[in-house]
């Protein structure tokens, strides 16, 4: 078994501070505008087919509004290119997902925040090859993500500058064969020391700390039966590798991820919804600290 180690340069880092957060509108207002005139529009019947949506997506991504985004989530361009924009097209959906979801909806103001930033990093690293399924996009897009955060305003950790680099060798080194024999997995035995490190760099439950852990975790639990993770955490793992806070936000991505691949098919987004919320009943039964009500914080 492969031993990884981060090795911080020492135990300093900021303590998480209940002040406002950066919020996504602010750096992406015209982004944040589309995707809820379409949110509106899917939900009183005005678009009702993915043909229609994908024109109007197809439209929105001028090379300036490309251009835009990317200097806020370095990496989308080349996460655009791949597959004819099929990422992109997917991250759009999820956002408007997300818009529609009643636990986004019910959420404090500082929860909706993160669930916005978790959606726009969690696929960035994305690649999209015919005959291929990327299994480690969302290790590598914790990474691009906590490359960026405190750029644009998050708090990050006086070890930050020194730390970032061994961890983010460490996570996207983190990776085994699949079962199959036919790429590579997240290996989930790097997680506990993955999650010190990002402790390390932003604080312990920090807003930061949250989003980079909701991106990296994404593809780790199986909440669609019929669409596997192949780096699924075991039951022993997931009270190591969750912890109660990031419960309700890592849900409502996750949640909001399955909902857009069914915008417009409401008994599979049923069916779905109704999976993922059972796994997360599940989870809350074995994270310490985790109960009931931790959806609605």
């Amino acid at each position: 078994m492969p031993c990884y180690k981060f090795r911080p340069v020492d135990n300093t880092y900021m303590t998480p501070m209940a002040a406002a957060i950066p919020r996504l509108v602010d750096h992406l207002p015209q982004l944040l505008e589309f995707v809820r005139a379409l949110a509106r529009q899917i939900e009183a019947g005005e678009i009702q087919d993915g043909d229609a949506l994908g024109g109007r997506i197809r439209s929105f991504y001028t090379a300036d509004q490309t251009a835009a985004i990317e200097t806020v989530a370095p990496g989308w361009k080349e996460m655009a290119a791949y597959a004819d924009g099929t990422t992109l097209h997917h991250v759009t959906q999820v956002l408007i997902a997300l818009l529609l979801l009643p636990e986004y909806r019910q959420a404090s103001q500082h929860l909706q925040t993160l669930l916005e930033w978790s959606v726009l990093y969690h696929d960035l690293g994305k690649r999209v090859i015919a005959g291929q399924r990327d299994a480690l996009h969302a290790f590598r897009s914790g990474t691009m993500a906590a490359r960026t955060l405190p750029r644009l305003g998050f708090q990050a950790g006086a070890a930050y500058p020194a730390t970032l680099e061994p961890w983010s060798r460490l996570v996207l080194s983190a990776s085994v064969a699949t079962p199959d024999g036919k790429g590579s997995m997240q290996d989930n035995r790097a997680l506990p020391e993955v999650l010190r490190g990002i402790d390390q760099l932003f604080g312990a439950g920090s807003a930061a700390a949250l989003i980079v852990q909701a991106a990296l975790l994404h593809q780790s639990l199986n909440v669609v039966p019929e669409w596997p993770n192949p780096g699924s955490l075991t039951e022993a793992q997931v009270p190591e590798c969750i912890r109660p806070d990031l419960v309700p936000l890592l849900e409502g991505l996750m949640l909001a991820d399955s909902d857009a691949w069914q915008l417009f098919e409401p008994e599979k987004r049923a069916k779905f919804r109704d999976s993922t919320l059972a796994v997360f009943a599940a989870v809350r039964q074995v994270v310490p600290g985790c109960d009931a009500n931790s959806q609605r914080r």
